[in-house]
């Protein structure tokens, strides 16, 4: 993830130095959180506050061009207010109708989660509003606006709703996706139809009142 703006509209970022143990591996733009005052990547279905998003890599490891590889600062994007942008989740399509989409192997969201979200085909560009979901026996049916029928295999891209918090972080800590129901710490605030992307900020921040 990468900060893009804060609520209100300000493009100047807040970066600094955290403490880091030597040996922890941070990606550039992954989701961290202080742990006894040193930074560590947030975890996969994270539901505590988070700091922010690495702002440098950190490998870990010694690196004769890079002393900071594995040296004991690391700069984070650190505004509670902040607004990052990352991928869109993608899901792949099971069959369908010209008003439903049905998504296979889901996890038990509640029902009406994605109430409000869009689909975007990714083969022609259509985006279609979502005006139902649920999940039944790992089956996610969307009820969409009406349009072309979706096929076993059609590829979409789903914008969450505003305001959804649902999911797990990446493999990487960089984006959201749809493997999991965790309530994280981040919440969906916009999207970005074009470039496939979702704009999301803290919904628990370690730096924030009342965290």
């Amino acid at each position: 993830m990468k900060q893009v703006m804060n609520v209100n509209g300000a493009v100047l970022h807040s970066e600094r130095e955290y403490d880091i143990a030597k040996s922890t591996a941070v990606t550039i733009g992954q989701v961290v959180k202080l742990e006894e005052g040193l930074v560590v990547p947030a975890a996969a279905g994270e539901t505590g506050a988070i700091l922010g998003y690495a702002a440098e890599s950190h490998t870990g490891t010694a690196d004769a061009l890079n002393g900071r590889n594995d040296g004991v600062k690391i700069l984070v994007q650190d505004a509670p207010d902040a607004i990052a942008v990352s991928p869109a989740p993608r899901v792949t399509a099971s069959g369908g109708s010209a008003t439903t989409v049905k998504v296979d192997s889901m996890p038990s969201f509640a029902a009406d989660v994605f109430n409000g979200g869009y689909l975007k085909a990714a083969a022609t560009g259509k985006v279609r509003r979502i005006t139902d979901s649920a999940v039944a026996s790992g089956v996610l049916t969307l009820t969409v606006e009406a349009g072309d029928a979706a096929a076993e295999g059609d590829e979409f891209i789903l914008f969450p709703p505003v305001g959804f918090s649902a999911g797990n972080l990446d493999t990487a800590g960089c984006k959201l996706v749809l493997t999991a129901t965790a309530a994280l710490p981040l919440r969906v605030v916009g999207r970005d139809e074009k470039g496939n992307n979702i704009y999301t900020m803290a919904a628990k921040h370690q730096l924030a009142v009342g965290q």
